[in-house]
């Protein structure tokens, strides 16, 4: 399959720089490359997405949310340690 991409002047001169360095051997390897760490990194984010999603609509379900009393929070923490 043949797909014709326009880079930008900068990622151009990095893709030939690849191919000069004996990295690659082509144009068309480093732009492979290139897709399969977006797809790994796709595949690794895609779980933390819906592990994020999933926990904002159960915290949604939970019920009503009440303030929190940050003085309350801190002088209760206090007595805790306290207490050792």
């Amino acid at each position: 399959m043949t797909v014709t991409v326009s880079l930008s002047a900068e990622l151009a001169e990095f893709v030939e720089s690849k191919v000069a360095s004996g990295e690659f051997a082509s144009q068309s390897d480093v732009l492979a490359e290139a897709l399969k760490l977006l797809q790994q990194r796709d595949a690794h984010n895609e779980p933390s997405l819906t592990s994020l999603q999933d926990a904002w609509k159960s915290g949604l379900e939970s019920g009503d949310f009440q303030a929190l009393d940050f003085s309350a929070l801190k002088a209760e923490a206090r007595t805790r340690l306290s207490k050792g």
